[in-house]
């Protein structure tokens, strides 16, 4: 048998890292509140969000806060770049059931030269049921670490422009 692991303090999974952004984010623009509705095939026999669930919402939010900058991931991905998910953390509080109205908000937090990343905060009717992080890499094609473009930077930096379409 291995050695036994140290206890963790209940909140270490949540603790605010000391920012290591090289590249200032405006919170008032970085903030995006993206409403999603849990379908069936999300859930457990008895209709609680199974935990598997909450990655793909964090997912969905994190995708409609680029395209609401102006973003569109597939093109990101035609021009080489791509950005995998390196880190995931998760907080459960209260259970989301079917058909629950959700809304998920995503807040980009921190831009390094090769990374980025968000926080989120899943809600139903104010009442937070879920928190957690992502932080995703910055890499090409080919799988290596690419910087973060001058160009990237500007949008990430930016708030919502609106009617973007879907």
């Amino acid at each position: 048998m291995g050695k036994p692991s140290t206890p963790r303090p209940e909140n270490d999974m949540m603790l605010a890292p000391v920012s290591l952004s090289l590249f200032p984010v405006d919170p008032a623009l970085s903030v995006s509140r993206v409403p999603v509705r849990v379908r069936f095939a999300e859930t457990d026999a008895m209709g609680v969000v199974h935990h598997a669930s909450y990655p793909l919402y964090f997912e969905v939010a994190r995708v409609e806060w680029l395209r609401r900058r102006g973003v569109r991931y597939t093109e990101m991905r035609a021009n080489g770049v791509h950005l995998p998910v390196v880190e995931l953390s998760l907080k459960y509080t209260s259970p989301a059931w079917f058909d629950d109205p959700l809304d998920v908000i995503v807040e980009l937090v921190e831009v390094r030269s090769a990374s980025v990343r968000f926080e989120y905060r899943i809600e139903r009717d104010s009442l937070q049921l879920t928190e957690g992080f992502t932080r995703l890499a910055c890499v090409g094609a080919d799988g290596r670490p690419l910087r973060v473009s001058d160009e990237m930077r500007a949008v990430l930096q930016r708030g919502e422009l609106g009617n973007v379409g879907t």
